[in-house]
């Protein structure tokens, strides 16, 4: 039974580190078929695009230059480039090509990230070593992006507590206001309960002088 259990755990440890490795492929560029790298992660594409950017700055690029979405607008034939990446393994700076799309209609949870390497007058390249340190760079981005992702998930639970607190100090105002309105409302009741008594007085005053005047009338 500990055995079978061992060959279990071990089993899922390979397939997990298989599907967190990239795999060669090839894609279509500019109307031509180009050596490529791709590799699924297990979120949105929105989320993918973001992790790109925040990697690539851990490499010391800045891919944003204006504005925070900068970087969207530097797009050729469908890739977001990003020219002169010095990634660590690499003997000079190559320039890389992403490409980002949900896995499919029904899992759009899910993306596959693409990417070209580029060497400038070599073209699009599919060996060497500042091929296999982008491999090396694209192999990491599973483990590192459920980081990334966490990030994310830590800063909206932080807004949307945010919101709640911002929601019941304005709920504890309206409640502050609301008692005031009250303890005016109540002011307003208590005066006009004494000013019904001082008139029901006034009434019984001024009826009994008009009964008065009536039995003078008739005497």
């Amino acid at each position: 039974m500990k055995n079978l259990t061992a060959f279990i755990i071990c089993l899922l440890a390979t397939c997990h580190i298989a599907f967190s490795q990239s795999s060669p492929t090839t894609v279509s560029y500019n109307k031509s078929d180009q050596p490529a790298l791709m590799i699924e992660l297990p979120y949105t594409e929105d989320v993918s695009q973001g992790f790109i950017v925040t990697n690539l700055k851990k490499t010391g690029y800045e891919p944003e230059t204006k504005g925070s979405l900068f970087w969207k607008n530097n797009k050729i034939n469908g890739y977001y480039t990003f020219k002169g990446v010095r990634l660590q393994g690499s003997n000079e700076p190559v320039d890389l090509y992403f490409k980002v799309e949900p896995k499919s209609r029904k899992q759009k949870d899910k993306s596959i990230i693409y990417l070209l390497v580029n060497k400038g007058s070599e073209g699009f390249i599919n060996s060497g070593s500042d091929y296999n340190a982008a491999q090396q760079f694209l192999n990491g981005f599973l483990e590192q992006s459920a980081g990334y992702k966490l990030d994310l998930d830590i800063k909206a639970q932080e807004n949307t507590l945010k919101d709640a607190q911002k929601k019941l100090t304005k709920l504890q105002d309206d409640e502050k206001s609301i008692n005031k309105k009250i303890e005016q409302l109540q002011s307003d009741l208590k005066k006009n309960q004494q000013d019904q008594e001082n008139q029901q007085k006034t009434i019984e005053s001024e009826q009994k002088k008009l009964e008065e005047l009536k039995t003078g009338k008739s005497s």
